[in-house]
Formats: C-alpha cells, sequence, structure tokens
C-alpha cells in the first residue's frame, strides 16, 4: 500500500489584521509565508502567503485541527476560515498537488475572496475538457 504525499502552497495576499492572521494560522498548523523578491511587494502592501506545517506528514492543507482542550478534531476548510482574513479585493489562491507513487497523480487550486466567494478547479477536469479531441482517452493511473 502506497501513502499519499503532497506539496501545497498559496499565493501572496494582504489580510486585514495581521495579528489575527497570524494566531488563525498558528492554530491551524499553517506556516505564512513572506515573500521575499522585489515584484510581490511593489505597491508597498504587505502580503503573506501559507503552506501546511510539518504536523501532516502528507504534506496537504490540513482538513482538521485538533483540541487539546476537549480531545477532539474539527474539521476544518482551509480556503473558507481564510477568507475572513483577506483585505478587500484579495483574491488568496491554494494550490496542492499530490501523488501516490505513480498509482495516480492529482492536483487543486481553489480560489477564495474576503466574502467567501471562491473557483475551484482539479487537475482531473483535463479528461473532462478533452472529450472533443477523440473518443479514446485513459485515465493516467493504474
Amino acid at each position: 500500500m502506497a501513502n499519499y504525499y503532497a506539496n501545497a502552497r498559496s499565493n501572496y495576499f494582504a489580510v486585514k489584521d495581521e495579528s489575527a492572521f497570524r494566531e488563525w494560522a498558528a492554530r491551524t498548523g499553517l506556516t505564512i509565508l513572506e515573500p521575499t523578491h522585489r515584484d510581490k511587494v511593489a505597491d508597498g502592501i504587505r502580503r503573506f502567503g501559507i503552506a501546511p506545517g510539518n504536523g501532516d506528514d502528507s504534506g496537504g492543507w490540513p482538513t482538521s485541527v485538533y483540541h487539546e482542550n476537549t480531545d477532539e478534531c474539527e474539521d476544518i476548510d482551509v480556503s473558507d476560515l481564510l477568507a475572513a482574513h483577506l483585505a478587500n479585493d484579495e483574491v488568496a489562491v491554494l494550490l496542492e498537488v499530490g501523488n501516490e507513487k505513480l498509482r495516480y497523480l492529482s492536483g487543486s487550486a481553489v480560489a477564495v475572496n474576503n466574502k467567501g466567494k471562491f473557483v475551484l478547479m482539479e487537475l482531473n477536469d483535463i479528461y473532462q475538457k478533452a472529450r472533443h479531441l477523440g473518443k479514446n482517452i485513459t485515465m493516467a493511473e493504474y
């Protein structure tokens, strides 16, 4: 049996309250990324990115948070929770790519704004989009 391993990160975005954002990221087990290239901060607005922390062996976005005081896990949606921290007109893009050896590859992207509106794309959407190219399309998996 193979394990799923992923890599994930976001783009850079501005937040409403840096302190509240940092507290949320810490509680959620996320690492905060800060841009080092001038073109990412040319407008003078401080922006941040996020990536999964070291707590999850899979490397993907966390789907739950453990609460020590109740000894329970709470299911979460990172993009939904992040929306509350985004500044007006900012859009966060969360990318994740992963694999289970060469059994299959997967990838997703979600873009979300501060109002909680989002757009989602999956790497496997290519099969539906490519149907007009020919009738014989096999899955890239075993």
